[in-house]
């Protein structure tokens, strides 16, 4: 990526009073996050939201300064960054309206794996926790899932060490930049994790600091990416919990690991199971049941002689489904920048070849035996 176009990214999310969905419409009826900064105020006054003295206001100049030294700062420590209009941007996270703008990275994550978990819970992990979370993780290990969670004390960091220690990718998501690590006390693991198969993330830059406000932010990327989200343990009140409704306003699964009612930190878990917001799990069996996960030892061999006759727009379809199990139209629409009309046809085209089969929901993957 060229270096002045990571700049206008990086300001874009530096505007004050300019949040993620306001961003992306600016982007969208300018044509890019370059174009904000360099425009003339004929295109701007036509955007929903944005009068000339709207933009007067914003703090274009001191944003575009503030960019270049966090760019800077990501050069030299090799940082990743993933813009929302990127192709490794998180496409689950995609779906989200008020995903972030721009993501930064640390280490070896894949950042659209085929299966993601989030697992995540109190401060106050019990023995019974720190149980469900190494039994949940063991039994995980040849599904080949990506597990996320926080970072925080307790169950968070509980899960990202039996993740290490079974080996298990695992992304902690962060709550401030990558110029520091908080807790200080995890800064061991957090380094183990990002040169493993897992990575750190994060939408805050370098300078930022692990503010409270920060961490509900952080909850709902960690929900947003992911397939679904596990409760392990929770009182009635925490980030946890917060995480879990984020959940299940993404339109996500949550699990709830059941617990005695007279312990408080088993009472979040059976609050979001009574209100319907968490299906009750008796262990990690369930999950997989629910999700339709299978187990992935090896990867599947693929025939490329049945691929040989195909075309161009046809075999870019083959290559995003042989990434993911299952696909909807929409996401296959959004991921191959093809119109869905036009996506239909090719669509229908395979599954009458046998190269893909169709699922409920406008689903589609390869077929079983390919």
């Amino acid at each position: 990526m060229k270096t002045n176009q990571l700049i206008y990214r990086i300001a874009l999310t530096l505007l004050d009073n300019v949040g993620p969905k306001s961003a992306r419409t600016l982007v969208a009826y300018t044509g890019s996050p370059e174009a904000v900064f360099r425009d003339g105020f004929n295109i701007r006054s036509s955007i929903p939201g944005f009068s000339k003295e709207r933009f007067r206001k914003l703090n274009t100049k001191k944003a575009l300064e503030e960019a270049l030294k966090i760019l800077e700062f990501v050069q030299k420590h090799d940082l990743k960054t993933h813009f929302y209009l990127d192709d490794d941007f998180p496409y689950r996270l995609k779906q989200c309206a008020d995903a972030p703008l721009l993501l930064y990275s640390k280490g070896n994550m894949a950042m659209n794996p085929s299966k993601s978990l989030a697992i995540v819970g109190t401060r106050n992990m019990t023995s019974y926790g720190e149980k469900l979370i190494r039994d949940t993780i063991s039994f995980l290990k040849p599904f080949n899932v990506q597990i996320v969670s926080g970072l925080a004390y307790g169950v968070d960091i509980c899960a990202h060490r039996f993740c290490l220690e079974y080996g298990v990718p695992t992304v902690g998501v962060l709550g401030h930049g990558l110029d520091r690590i908080y807790p200080q006390h995890h800064r061991g693991t957090a380094r183990i994790i990002s040169e493993s198969q897992g990575g750190l993330l994060t939408e805050f830059p370098n300078g930022t600091n692990p503010d409270r406000e920060n961490f509900p932010k952080r909850n709902r990327i960690v929900a947003g990416m992911t397939d679904a989200t596990v409760i392990i343990e929770s009182g009635v009140k925490g980030g946890s919990l917060i995480t879990a409704n984020l959940a299940f306003d993404y339109d996500r699964e949550v699990f709830a690991y059941p617990g005695n009612i007279d312990r408080p930190y088993s009472q979040g878990c059976n609050h979001l199971i009574h209100a319907e917001k968490a299906r009750l799990i008796r262990g990690p069996e369930d999950i997989v049941n629910y999700l339709n996960w299978e187990i992935e030892d090896k990867p599947k061999a693929v025939q490329t002689d049945i691929f040989k006759h195909l075309d161009h727009d046809e075999k870019k379809v083959v290559g995003i489904l042989k990434e993911f199990e299952k696909m909807s139209l929409d996401l296959l629409a959004l991921r191959l920048k093809t119109p869905v009309s036009i996506l239909s046809s090719l669509l229908l085209n395979l599954e009458l070849k046998g190269i893909i089969s169709s699922y409920p929901g406008k689903k589609y993957a390869l077929s079983a035996d390919i």
